[in-house]
């Protein structure tokens, strides 16, 4: 049996997200040289899908670095050796030698100390990374799936917000630019709002040059809305004021 092939105007988001194969994305890029609204579809997409992977993107943490070079700095250099003769050598040690074993006993602390300090920092580091990883897996999935669908939506007061849902994972990364700044006093809250009742779904991360990082937000049900709400610092229980986003999604 001949399996058909789908509308290629449906193809606009996959195409986005190049999650297309080889001859959908070959036949896709055809109907494009003859469907504007395609093209222009296809391109505020990509446009959408470059936010999200730029959002993302985070410098190395600098603690790790700063703390290596600061105990590099205090280390004693071990010193070069001294020639006696021919086919000889000693260290200079450029002291008595009964002070010797003082200061190695010393040294030897300092680098007990500082491996101490830098296991400490490497597993707190591997526990960040680790859920690091697992929000990124997420988010991964979600941008990756066959069914992803791309919206962007305009805020009630200035910005856009950037939703990627698939069906089959029921979640949505959701990210947002130019959003007004808010004082230290408020933050940006994101809501399911439901047929029976409204789910926070965690507070907006802080925006960098005017975007948030992705933010996965699961556990979506049928009728669900995806709503944004400014409230008091440290979020609310139910939504306190009227969302400055509102999004109906597609759906189940």
């Amino acid at each position: 049996m001949r399996l058909r092939r789908p509308d290629p105007h449906t193809l606009a988001g996959a195409y986005a997200l190049d999650a297309l194969g080889e001859a959908d994305r070959a036949a896709f890029v055809r109907h494009l040289d003859a469907c504007e609204s395609c093209r222009h579809e296809a391109g505020s997409l990509r446009e959408a899908a470059g936010r999200l992977a730029e959002a993302t993107a985070v410098a190395p943490p600098p603690r790790l670095r700063e703390q290596v070079l600061a105990e590099a700095a205090r280390m004693r250099q071990q010193p070069p050796p001294v020639i006696d003769g021919p086919g000889t050598q000693r260290p200079w040690l450029g002291f008595s030698r009964p002070t010797a074993p003082r200061l190695a006993v010393a040294a030897a602390g300092v680098c007990i100390l500082i491996a101490l300090g830098l296991g400490a920092l490497t597993l707190s580091t591997q526990n960040r990374l680790r859920v690091e990883e697992a929000r990124n897996g997420a988010i991964a999935s979600v941008l990756n799936a066959p069914d992803a669908d791309i919206m962007t939506v305009q805020a009630k007061t200035h910005g856009t917000a950037t939703v990627v849902m698939s069906h089959a994972a029921r979640a949505l990364v959701l990210t947002t630019a130019r959003l007004p700044a808010l004082p230290s006093t408020e933050v940006y809250q994101v809501w399911l709002m439901g047929r029976h009742r409204d789910r926070s779904a965690g507070l907006l991360p802080t925006p960098h040059q005017g975007m948030t990082a992705p933010m996965i937000v699961s556990g979506l049900a049928a009728g669900d809305r995806l709503g944004l709400t400014v409230e008091a610092s440290g979020g609310a229980k139910h939504p306190d004021s009227p969302p400055v986003v509102m999004l109906d999604l597609p759906t189940f």
